[in-house]
């Protein structure tokens, strides 16, 4: 039975500084019975991220200094359409991860 008390993002101020600091040489990971994706500050994924950066010549998918959430895979969708600011708003006001993919879907009306 999986939890209902689990994180729905992380900053890289949080994630970096514990076990699940691996996850920078995956991409993504699995905890406590979910899978977890980087994401940048527009919610692309570190893979999207990875192919732009090395198109375009880069060494880092994700500068320093900007942004590196790692968000539960299932608020993708709502991170690109509501953006970062508005997503970590919503979890400190206590909303679940079915409330955000609902507001997401009402095109970010609560």
């Amino acid at each position: 039975m999986s939890s209902t008390n689990y994180p729905l993002l992380m900053t890289e101020e949080f994630w970096a500084n514990t076990q699940l600091s691996v996850v920078r040489y995956y991409g993504l990971c699995q905890f406590m019975g979910h899978e977890y994706i980087i994401v940048n500050k527009e919610g692309k994924d570190i893979f999207q991220l990875s192919a732009e950066a090395h198109k375009a010549g880069r060494d880092k998918a994700i500068e320093p200094g900007e942004p590196c959430d790692l968000l539960i895979k299932t608020l993708m969708v709502a991170y690109r359409k509501l953006g970062r600011d508005r997503i970590i708003a919503l979890i400190k006001e206590g909303k679940s991860e079915k409330e955000i993919n609902e507001i997401a879907k009402k095109g970010g009306k609560s």
